[in-house]
């Protein structure tokens, strides 16, 4: 699949207005962070080990029997293309540092995309149009399984999935919302309303993620939970 689809394609699947409070809440997000036994953590590696790894998670998406993925370096891309892919949020700023020996596997429709060499190993993202907290943990949670099926994931008996930042070390999975909220922002109810919100364990962040601003009137509030024992089938939130 060529490069060019992802970059002709203004709007994307998550932009679609429809999903369960389209009005308030733009996308619904999981994301599931992944390393491999035997690999340093991306902050740590060498550039051979950072290759095997690409290599290993590359192999085991495009050889298996769901096809339709697109296959991406990250220092093969103009910096104009990797902009696109950040804008539209199907990758992270930090993977598009061509430094880092990034790439990133990308679904026909873009709701899926599995980030290589970012902060962890592998970082699985499916996002959804409106809030659909579900689906979108089931789709991760299917890709998830299959790589952990293909692949030697890090993981502990106690601690669960190991993370290159010990706040995600258990489940490895965080679920965001991106919520239009502009009667709050306009009349600075949201900063009463963050402080509050942050104390049931919630964290507010910007559009683009930690450390991002907010820009205009859309925020974007990411749920932060984390289970050692990510074989539920029940949603817990």
């Amino acid at each position: 699949m060529s490069i060019d689809k992802f970059m002709r394609g203004a709007v994307t699947g998550w932009m679609a207005s429809h999903g369960e409070h389209s009005d308030i809440v733009m996308s619904t997000r999981i994301r599931l962070a992944r390393n491999l036994r035997g690999f340093r953590f991306p902050i740590a590696f060498t550039a051979e080990e950072a290759g095997k790894v690409d290599g290993l998670a590359a192999a085991a998406l495009l050889n298996s029997d769901e096809k339709g993925y697109a296959y991406m370096k990250m220092s093969e891309l103009p910096m104009l293309d990797r902009q696109v892919l950040v804008e539209k949020h199907l990758v992270s700023p930090h993977l598009t540092d061509p430094k880092r020996y990034g790439a990133v596997l990308l679904s026909e429709d873009e709701t899926l995309s599995i980030m290589v060499n970012e902060e962890d190993h592998i970082r699985i993202q499916c996002i959804y149009p409106g809030f659909q907290l579900e689906n979108a943990y089931e789709h991760a949670d299917s890709v998830d399984d299959y790589l952990e099926n293909e692949l030697p994931y890090a993981y502990d008996e106690e601690f669960g999935y190991l993370t290159s930042c010990p706040s995600n070390t258990g489940t490895g999975m965080r679920a965001s919302v991106m919520m239009h909220l502009p009667a709050l922002t306009i009349t600075k109810q949201i900063d009463r309303i963050i402080p509050a919100i942050t104390r049931l364990g919630m964290v507010v962040r910007g559009s683009y993620g930690e450390g991002s601003e907010a820009p205009g009137i859309f925020i974007k509030y990411q749920i932060r939970r984390l289970w050692v024992n990510r074989r539920r089938r029940s949603w817990p939130i």
